[in-house]
C-alpha cells in the first residue's frame, strides 16, 4: 500500500471508530447513539477533500517514492552521479533505492525506467533489481524499465546476464532488447533497442501499437490518459518528443485515424476515429518525417 492509500485507509478508519461509538453528532439518548446527519456528511467531505489534495499531489509528485532514494517527478528526466562514480538517469515517475557495500552495488528500480552507466569494478559488480529477477551488466551501458508484470532490458553496447526469480539465466547480447517476467526471458530484439529514445527526450517507433506510445507518454502528464483497445492496436510510426506531450497527442492525431478527448484539464481519452471505428486493428499508419529542433 503506497503512502496516499494509507492515508486514504487512515482516514477512513478514523471515521469508522468514530460512527462506531457515535462521536460524530450530538451526545447519545437513552443509551442509543445518536449520529447527527450534518456532522457526517461534514466529515465525509472533509474526507474527500484529503482524498482530492492527495491525487493531485500524486500527479505532480509520485507520493509512493517518499520513502526512496532517489524520485523523479512527472516530466522530469534527472541524472545522478551515483557515490561510485556511475552515472544514472532516471526516466520521468521513477523511484529507485540504492544498496552499496564492500562486496556489491544494488540498485532496486521501484517504478519507471532507468539508464545506467556504471563504472567497472570486478570487486564489487553492479546489479539492478526489479520485480522480475535481476540485472547484471558485463559492461558499462544498460536501460531497465519496470513494466506490469515485467521487465524490459536494452544491451546497447555490451552483454548483460538476466536472472529471473525463478532461476533461469541468459545472457543478453550486445545491440539487443528482451523483456522478462518472474519466470521466462523473451528472445533477444534488436529493434528495442528504439526503446532508449527517452533518454534524449523522444519516443522512436517503427509498427508498434499505439499503446506503448500511449504508455510512454504517460509519465510527462498530470493526470490519466487512457486509450482504447481498439486504438491501442493501430501499429505506429514516426518520431515524437516526450517533453510536449500535447504536441505529441496533436502529432498522433494528425497521422493516425483516432480521435482525442480532454474530458478535463487533466483526463484524456484517444479512441477511433468515427470513420474509422470499423477499421481492422494492426493497420500500418507511417506520418510525415518529424523535424528535429535539436537537428
Amino acid at each position: 500500500m503506497n503512502f496516499s492509500q494509507q492515508l486514504f485507509s487512515d482516514q477512513i478508519v478514523n471515521w469508522l471508530m468514530l460512527l462506531r461509538f457515535g462521536r460524530t453528532g450530538l451526545p447519545p439518548r437513552g443509551g442509543e447513539p445518536r449520529l447527527d446527519r450534518r456532522h457526517v456528511l461534514g466529515g465525509l467531505l472533509a474526507l474527500g477533500g484529503v482524498a482530492a489534495g492527495v491525487a493531485i499531489t500524486n500527479a505532480y509528485y509520485p507520493l509512493a517514492g517518499l520513502s526512496n532514494d532517489l524520485v523523479t517527478p512527472t516530466g522530469e528526466r534527472r541524472r545522478h552521479r551515483l557515490p561510485d562514480g556511475s552515472q544514472l538517469l532516471l526516466n520521468a515517475r521513477t523511484r529507485v533505492d540504492l544498496s552499496f557495500t564492500a562486496k556489491e552495488r544494488i540498485l532496486h528500480l521501484r517504478e519507471g525506467a532507468v539508464s545506467l552507466t556504471a563504472v567497472p569494478d570486478a570487486a564489487r559488480p553492479f546489479l539492478i533489481r526489479t520485480s522480475e529477477g535481476v540485472i547484471r551488466p558485463r559492461g558499462s551501458h544498460v536501460m531497465v524499465r519496470q513494466q506490469m508484470r515485467r521487465t524490459l532490458v536494452v544491451a546497447p553496447h555490451s552483454e548483460v546476464e538476466i536472472t529471473t526469480l525463478a532461476g533461469v539465466r541468459a545472457t543478453l547480447a550486445a545491440g539487443t532488447g528482451t523483456r522478462f517476467d518472474n519466470v521466462l526471458i523473451g528472445d533477444p530484439r534488436p529493434d528495442l533497442l528504439a526503446d532508449t529514445a527517452w533518454e534524449t527526450g523522444w519516443i522512436d517507433v517503427h509498427d508498434r501499437p499505439l499503446l506503448e506510445v500511449i504508455d510512454a507518454l504517460r509519465p510527462y502528464r498530470e493526470g490519466p490518459l487512457r486509450i482504447s483497445a481498439a486504438a491501442g492496436g493501430l501499429l505506429a510510426n514516426g518520431r515524437y518528443t516526450l517533453d510536449d506531450s500535447d504536441a505529441t497527442l496533436r502529432a498522433l492525431q494528425t497521422d493516425m485515424p483516432i480521435q482525442i478527448r480532454r474530458i478535463t484539464p487533466w483526463y484524456t481519452s484517444v479512441d477511433l476515429a468515427q470513420a474509422h471505428a470499423r477499421s481492422p486493428a494492426g493497420r500500418r499508419y507511417r506520418p510525415r518525417a518529424p523535424q528535429d529542433p535539436a537537428a
